[in-house]
């Protein structure tokens, strides 16, 4: 305070209440340096800082700090626009890369679509031979059975046939 000047009562609360704007200020100040995506104008800082852009105003230096993160940032952009065709051109051949393992996946993937019709094709044609082999299997021990019986039956006849003959000629 002034020499000469009296202490008002709320002095101290007037202090207090510019201390804590003043941080409220820097962190402001701090955020949008940190992230691109805040504009670096008066209103944005003021609703950060839970100000009025004339308390921004009326303090001069975060104006100034806001214009020279402007200034930053405007720096960064025209650096990296210097920059840009060698990190086009990398971006480019990193691009022609994706593209060609994306294109050989798409060919190996349409082999594989391939070969899996030709092993359903060929499981399709195999339950169609097991198929057609268990109707055969069927089919010849039915014929078996058949051929056993009337093999049992010749033989009974011929054991008839011959007790008929041995009974005649006794």
């Amino acid at each position: 305070m002034p020499a000469g000047l009296k202490a008002l009562p709320f002095d101290d609360r007037n202090q207090r209440d510019f201390d804590e704007m003043t941080v409220l200020i820097r962190q402001g100040l701090e955020s949008i340096r940190k992230s691109k995506a805040l504009n670096p104008t008066q209103a944005t800082l003021a609703k950060l800082a839970q100000c009025s852009r004339r308390t921004l105003s009326l303090r001069r230096w975060p104006i100034e700090q806001l214009k020279r993160i402007k200034d930053e940032r405007r720096s960064r952009e025209k650096d990296l626009h210097e920059e840009s065709p060698n990190k086009s051109e990398i971006d480019q051949n990193r691009e022609r890369q994706l593209i060609k393992q994306v294109r050989n996946y798409q060919d190996q993937n349409g082999r594989l679509f391939d070969q899996v019709q030709h092993l359903e094709e060929e499981r399709s044609k195999s339950s169609l031979i097991i198929s057609t082999l268990e109707q055969q299997v069927c089919g010849l021990t039915e014929e078996g059975q058949r051929l056993e019986k009337q093999l049992r039956m010749t033989k009974l006849g011929v054991i008839k046939d011959q007790g008929k003959y041995s009974t005649a000629l006794v």
